[in-house]
């Protein structure tokens, strides 16, 4: 049971790194969760495991070292190519404030060094 907590916790913080670096939140934490689904619930129904080894432990950390290499993946390489912020910063268009790793404003979407648009 904790175990999933901290799946859905991970998920969750890799929908948010998404978002503010302006890729898909939904797909990002989808790949996350299905990977780990799929380490652990069903490599072991097509691969054969002694019952007495610690396989069970390797792949729940496999699992969990495959969602850590999503979430540093979406936190470090989305985004990249874009200007980055020094610390947090106003949206020129909505004022909303955004958070340091942020690219892209969460309110309106729009990327960070952009000038506002005039009316």
């Amino acid at each position: 049971m904790l175990e999933i907590i901290f799946l859905l916790i991970a998920c969750g913080g890799i929908a948010t790194f998404a978002r503010a670096r302006g890729g898909n939140p939904f797909l990002r934490a989808l790949v996350a969760g299905a990977g780990y689904a799929a380490i652990v619930w069903i490599v072991p129904l097509f691969v054969r495991l002694p019952a007495d080894s610690n396989a069970q432990i390797w792949l729940l950390i496999a699992a969990f070292g495959w969602v850590g290499a999503i979430a540093l993946v979406t936190r470090f390489a989305l985004g990249s190519g874009r200007k980055k912020p020094s610390g947090m910063w106003n949206c020129p268009n909505c004022r909303f404030l955004n958070q340091h790793y942020a690219v892209v404003c969460d309110a309106c979407k729009r990327p960070y060094g952009e000038p506002a648009a005039t009316n």
